[in-house]
């Protein structure tokens, strides 16, 4: 009878023992077949298209380079200034304009039990670290190559030049596409400001009250006094976009019906 009792008990533990040892490989393989369904599942073209463009913002800053002479470097250096300012930023909000609307899983996607939160981080993640590594590259190579950014050129001040526009145009971006329902019209309304700041710098810099909200500035007034203010408040509205496009992401039956429609 105690050999029987034995037996069984042996079976029990080894029953009990089997989900303790499945549960703790569960969380490494849910987050692999995470990455690799959110990888396909991200706008490729985007990516293809901005790498391309680095390489072509690459050339055409070797060119002026080499061949532009003393004229050259500074159209060079502004060249430079343009894409790391204006060209990541833009790249960032097509990206995030396209992390959730349209997508056509997404009634699966909020079934399961990440949810669309878990899901925009997955892809806001990979997006921005792919445009990092291309922003990254081009960065270290144009310093390489003798372009000066700014006369103070700390690791601070180059981490700011090229994220405030990365956030503030992503987060714009995403919050466009979420309230329009339409990736291409977030796409439009993220590149307004921008354009307009091109467009208008000769009206709106000298207006001070228009340099914190300045998006391009460091390509027209890098060498301002109000810099890092203009840099902190873009941050700040970049926050407030990113905690507004947090707030409409609970509105799951909306998201559902711009989806259907």
């Amino acid at each position: 009878m105690q050999t029987r009792e034995r037996h069984l008990l042996g079976k029990n533990s080894a029953l009990r023992y089997a989900p303790v040892a499945s549960s703790h490989h569960l969380p490494l393989r849910e987050a692999a077949l995470l990455l690799g369904y959110h990888l396909r599942l991200l706008n490729w073209w985007l990516s293809v298209l901005t790498l391309f463009g680095f390489l072509a913002a690459g050339l055409l800053t070797w060119l002026q380079l080499h061949l532009g002479g003393a004229q050259g470097e500074n159209l060079a250096l502004d060249l430079a200034r343009f894409v790391l300012e204006s060209t990541t930023g833009l790249c960032a909000g097509m990206q995030a304009s396209s992390l959730v609307v349209g997508d056509p899983s997404l009634e699966v996607t909020m079934a399961t039990r990440s949810g669309v939160y878990h899901v925009v981080s997955w892809r806001a993640a990979l997006t921005f670290v792919l445009l990092l590594v291309s922003s990254a590259a081009y960065l270290g190579w144009s310093l390489a190559s003798g372009i000066n950014y700014a006369s103070q050129q700390s690791l601070l001040a180059l981490l700011l030049f090229w994220l405030a526009p990365v956030l503030l145009m992503g987060a714009l971006g995403l919050f466009s596409a979420l309230t329009t329902g339409n990736a291409a019209l977030g796409t439009l309304i993220a590149a307004l400001p921008l354009a307009g700041a091109h467009f208008f710098h000769g009206y709106l810099l000298p207006i001070a009250g228009v340099h914190p909200f300045f998006l391009p500035y460091t390509s027209w007034n890098a060498g301002a006094s109000d810099w890092w203010t203009n840099r902190l408040s873009l941050l700040l509205i970049a926050l407030v976009l990113a905690i507004c496009s947090w707030w409409w992401l609970r509105c799951e039956e909306r998201l559902l019906d711009d989806a259907r429609s």
